[in-house]
C-alpha cells in the first residue's frame, strides 16, 4: 500500500533537518479552492445583509405586536379630527360603507379577496377587510389604523384606482382601518425577526470560526 511523504528528525547535509525541506509531493498538491470560499462567504453575506433588510422592514408589524390589545373607540367617522389620528394603533371607529366606491381586489399567494371603501360623511378614512366579511353588514370596524403610504407597494394599487377611478380622495397620507388585525395578530412578524436574528448569528459565528487562526502544531 503506497505510504506518504514521511518527516523525520534528523539531520541532513548543510546541517539543516529533513522536516525544513520542501517536499514536493506537498507541491504538487491542488491550491485550496479559493473561487468556492469566495463564493461561500459572498453567499452568507447576503444572507446577512436580506436578513437585516427583511427585519428593518418590519419594524412597524413588530412595534405593532407589542402594542396595547385594547381598541381606542374613536366613536363615529364623521367626528374624527385627522390631526388627533395616531397611526399603528388599535383602533374602533363606527360609520355606514359607502358600497358606490368599493374596490375589490385578490391576492395571488392565498387567493383570499378582500374589500377596501371609504365610510361615508368624511374622505379621510377608508376600511379594508375580507370581502367575507363585508356582506355581513356591520357598521363598526375594529383593527389596526395605517395609511396607504405606509402599507407600501402591496396597496398602491388600490389607492391610485380609488383616486382615479372612484374620484375618492384617497392619497399616501389617507388613513386604512385593517379590520380585524388586532396587536395579538402579527405574532408572525415577532417570528420572522427572531429567525432573521438567528441567520445573522449563525453566519457571524461561521466567519469568525472561518478566520479563527490555527493551533500551533506540537513540537
Amino acid at each position: 500500500m503506497p505510504q506518504g511523504p514521511t518527516l523525520t528528525s534528523g539531520r541532513v547535509a548543510g546541517g539543516s533537518r529533513a522536516g525544513d525541506e520542501i517536499d514536493p509531493e506537498l507541491l504538487a498538491l491542488p491550491a485550496p479552492p479559493s473561487g468556492r470560499r469566495i463564493a461561500t462567504l459572498t453567499l452568507m453575506a447576503m444572507v446577512v445583509v436580506a436578513s437585516i433588510a427583511l427585519a428593518t422592514s418590519l419594524r412597524f408589524d413588530l412595534a405593532y405586536f407589542f402594542a396595547t390589545g385594547q381598541a381606542r373607540d374613536l366613536g363615529s367617522v364623521t367626528a374624527i379630527d385627522p390631526a388627533t389620528l395616531e397611526t399603528n394603533t388599535f383602533v374602533r371607529v363606527a360609520g355606514t360603507p359607502m358600497a358606490s366606491t368599493t374596490v375589490r381586489y385578490q391576492r395571488i399567494v392565498t387567493g383570499e379577496s378582500y374589500v377596501v371603501f371609504p365610510l361615508a360623511g368624511q374622505r379621510t378614512v377608508f376600511v379594508h377587510m375580507p370581502e367575507s366579511l363585508a356582506r355581513s353588514g356591520r357598521t363598526e370596524f375594529a383593527g389596526r389604523l395605517v395609511t396607504f403610504g405606509q402599507l407600501g407597494a402591496r396597496m398602491r394599487g388600490v389607492q391610485a384606482h380609488l383616486a382615479d377611478e372612484m374620484g375618492t380622495p384617497a392619497s399616501a397620507e389617507s388613513f386604512v382601518v385593517l379590520v380585524d388585525e388586532s396587536p395579538p395578530s402579527y405574532a408572525w412578524a415577532l417570528g420572522l425577526v427572531l429567525l432573521c436574528i438567528a441567520f445573522v448569528v449563525i453566519d457571524l459565528i461561521l466567519v469568525l470560526r472561518w478566520f479563527r487562526p490555527l493551533p500551533n502544531a506540537p513540537a
